[in-house]
């Protein structure tokens, strides 16, 4: 066994050596092995290659729009390029919003953070925390 397959915030995997330290952004998904036996088991579970952030950021726009009672289509929301307040997010939808993030993702987002500021915080927080969850595992 000297390889382990890792992963980073955007749920890409990588095979590393057991040996070296793991790049910053990066932690250990579970499986270890030989260098083949590695990508063979990240070629049977990555099977969405498309980054987490990605499919985060598009459900987060579809779930803001849902927060505002549809009042903001999800392009509106993806496309704004700016602050969830300026985007016309009220304080009664960021709460439904926090909720529905906890339920989907099982991250606590809190008011104080900056990570409520926008789409793109919002996704990076989200990403970068569920990364830590599976680095505390």
């Amino acid at each position: 066994m000297d390889h382990r397959v890792v992963m980073n915030a955007d749920e890409q995997y990588s095979v590393w050596p057991v040996a070296d330290d793991l790049p910053a952004g990066w932690v250990a998904e579970g499986h270890r092995g030989s260098r083949e036996e590695c990508l063979d088991h990240v070629e049977r579970v990555w099977t969405d290659q498309t980054p987490a952030r990605t499919r985060i950021r598009a459900w987060l726009a579809g779930a803001v729009s849902r927060a505002c009672d549809d009042r903001l289509t999800p392009h509106d929301v993806a496309t704004a390029g700016c602050s969830l307040v300026a985007m016309g997010v009220s304080s009664l939808a960021i709460i439904r919003l926090v909720d529905a993030i906890e339920t989907e993702y099982g991250v606590a987002a809190d008011f104080n953070q900056h990570a409520l500021e926008d789409l793109d915080a919002l996704t990076d927080f989200i990403a970068t925390v569920r990364l830590r969850h599976r680095e505390a595992r």
